[in-house]
């Protein structure tokens, strides 16, 4: 086959150009802005010029959605230049079968788990109205877990850092990447189960530190030395009752607590901040960590307050409300908002 020669490929190229100019200068502007803040660059002209295509109609959807009356808005995100079938491909990471052919846990399997009470702690009237485990020093700051399925490592690592500092009162942010690496059910950055993260760190009598066994976004070898290195351990997981928000408000009033949402959805991919409220389904795909709960002020009889739940993910601080989303809590949906309410479980000591 005859190579292209050197002419044709300035032509391309020179189209390419000549597209982007073509196009409205203010959408032009806005793309080099967003490509300065989030660092990209492309390979050549014809990548970005594909890429400007996507983030244009990202653009032209998120104004649509702004423009009506939502109780979040969307924003231009770092996935703004990516189709919503590569976003999924490039963060979602929930499930997929163990190395060892274990099966993903199925819903109606998970054994429901009557949390303890005390006297009259099983009335929802007298948990707390909120709780932010932000401002009680119990969450580390956001991380990102990058271009690897990771998530399931995130969401199960911030729920036991969140327990570490309440029993023991140090905040230490603990290896994602030794989960990755050494887990022999988890498929590493091809996806995972935080039940199975639980387990591995029971079995292993604990997690050494992110300083000691770095995040590096990869699929890596062991590092079997590390595996003794164990910084905080945990006696145990368990899981709350499946489709009960009553429940998974009971246990994230004690500590953060993993869940699973489906996060699929161009809605997450271009979050911007608010009471997030749909659309999505119960189909779930991603770990995260509900590190609290709250509610909106009323702004009269027409706006009533917005219950939600604080829930911190790990696409880093530039995504959503400084890395966290607020998804609607009591929505009318058996199995919560987005399924958060199908697995969600957290780490005893």
């Amino acid at each position: 086959m005859a190579r292209p020669s050197m002419l044709l490929l300035l032509l391309v190229a020179s189209f390419a150009l000549i597209s982007v100019a073509d196009e409205d200068p203010a959408m032009i502007g806005r793309f080099d802005q967003w490509m300065i803040k989030h660092g990209r660059a492309y390979t050549n002209a014809g990548e970005k010029q594909r890429r400007f295509e996507v983030y244009k109609k990202n653009v032209e959807l998120i104004e649509e959605f702004n423009s009506g009356t939502n109780s979040y808005t969307l924003t231009d995100t770092k996935f703004a230049d990516l189709t919503n079938e590569e976003y999924r491909a490039k963060v979602l990471g929930l499930g997929a079968p163990g190395r060892t052919g274990r099966q993903a846990p199925r819903i109606e399997e998970v054994a429901p788990v009557t949390i303890p009470e005390k006297g009259s702690d099983s009335d929802d009237g007298d948990l707390p109205k909120e709780v932010d485990w932000r401002k009680k020093g119990a969450v580390v700051v956001v991380k990102n877990q990058g271009s690897c399925g990771s998530c399931w490592a995130f969401s199960a690592v911030a729920a036991i850092e969140g327990l570490n500092q309440i029993k023991n009162g140090k905040l230490v942010s603990l290896s994602e990447q030794e989960l990755v690496d050494c887990d022999a059910e988890a498929v590493g950055c091809a996806g995972g189960f935080m039940s199975w993260a639980f387990e591995f760190v029971m079995d292993n009598h604990g997690l050494t530190t992110e300083a000691s066994y770095p995040y590096l976004g990869i699929n890596g070898v062991c590092n079997k030395a590390k595996l003794n290195e164990t910084t905080v351990s945990i006696t145990g997981y368990k899981n709350v009752t499946v489709n009960s928000e009553a429940d998974l408000l009971k246990a994230a009033a004690k500590q953060p607590v993993s869940v699973a949402v489906d996060a699929g959805g161009f809605v997450w991919q271009l979050y911007g901040g608010g009471v997030f409220g749909g659309p999505c389904t119960a189909q779930v795909n991603h770990g995260v960590t509900v590190v609290g709960y709250g509610e909106t002020n009323s702004t009269g009889a027409d706006k009533p307050p917005e219950k939600y739940w604080i829930v911190k993910n790990s696409w880093g601080a530039e995504w959503g409300e400084a890395g966290y989303i607020r998804l609607q809590r009591d929505a009318g949906v058996p199995t919560g908002l987005c399924g958060i309410a199908l697995l969600a479980s957290y780490p005893v000591m």
